[in-house]
């Protein structure tokens, strides 16, 4: 009995002095999130404020994996930190696991100790906890009001002509604002020319900058035929092929919508599909109308190669 007992002392300073000194991370904590690990990447991208957005607790990304893993860093003071290592796990098309370790640079073992010491509260333990609750609340609310889902096979993107308005240098959260701001000036060429819609007003990224998520884009209004037509200034004419696609439907605000490219980039990188990475979105609601903006509807095509 001795023994035994002399055996289980032993096990346990063992585990402890390796989770004082030696464990890689000083808490973790594990949940889901809706959606594929592309649009759960990108929402974990843009967590910027460890308490409230008016908040000077400002977090850095500082390292990524896209759609596998990043690192993001709170400062504490001005030589401490903390970091949040994140991995994403793909459960099925619409949910992904979340694995959060937690490391703090401040007060690492005072920490660790007050975490696993069972007569006190560990107070930076109880902070932690509850502001990545009140993530996961204001990321749950958030992707309340979309959907993404994929198709399950692979689709010919519609052959067009079209009336395209070009836009450069756009932020990717910019995209919608650029839209509503251009779309009189192709409502007026069809007006002047006596034109007819042919389909559903469209954009097509021409150019991304992944690291900066700045895009070039073409918003499009698709006619019978472009031949006797003239370009403006500010319009060009512009035929646009049918292309092989991975597609996704995606129900929502329109200024939400890049989300959904993100899931499509994980898909084409899941099934090893070869992609430029250039989606494109065909709208199928008219702002200007529906008020109702979470039942938008938008299809979302990445063309893509076996």
């Amino acid at each position: 009995m001795r023994k035994f007992l002399l055996f289980i002392l032993v096990i346990a300073a063992s585990a402890l002095t390796w989770y004082l000194f030696i464990k890689k991370y000083d808490y973790q904590f594990q949940t889901t999130a809706r959606y594929g690990p592309g649009a759960v990447f990108y929402e974990l991208s843009g967590w910027e404020h460890f308490s409230n957005p008016g908040s000077s607790e400002k977090i850095r990304l500082v390292d990524k994996e896209p759609f596998e893993s990043l690192t993001q860093r709170l400062k504490v003071d001005s030589s401490e930190f903390i970091e949040f290592k994140w991995e994403l796990e793909k459960v099925n098309d619409t949910i992904t696991a979340l694995t959060l370790n937690l490391v703090s640079k401040k007060d690492q073992l005072a920490n660790r100790w007050d975490i696993v010491n069972p007569f006190q509260n560990s107070p930076f333990l109880d902070s932690i906890k509850q502001h990545v609750l009140a993530f996961k609340k204001e990321l749950n609310e958030h992707q309340s009001a979309y959907r993404i889902t994929p198709e399950n096979e692979l689709e010919d993107s519609p052959e067009m002509e079209c009336i395209c308005s070009i836009s450069k240098g756009i932020p990717l959260t910019q995209k919608a604002g650029e839209m509503m701001g251009t779309i009189s000036r192709l409502e007026n060429y069809f007006l002047a020319n006596d034109l007819k819609l042919k389909g559903f007003p469209f954009l097509k990224i021409t150019k991304w900058d992944r690291e900066m998520d700045v895009i070039d884009f073409d918003f499009c209004f698709p006619v019978a035929d472009i031949t006797g037509l003239k370009e403006t200034g500010d319009l060009e004419l512009k035929r646009y092929p049918s292309q092989r696609s991975l597609k996704l439907i995606f129900n929502g605000n329109y200024r939400l919508s890049h989300i959904a490219w993100f899931d499509a980039l994980y898909l084409a990188d899941q099934y090893g599909y070869k992609t430029e990475g250039l989606p494109m979105e065909i709208f199928y609601d008219n702002p200007k109308i529906d008020n109702n903006s979470r039942e938008w509807r938008a299809e979302i095509f990445l063309p893509v190669e076996k």
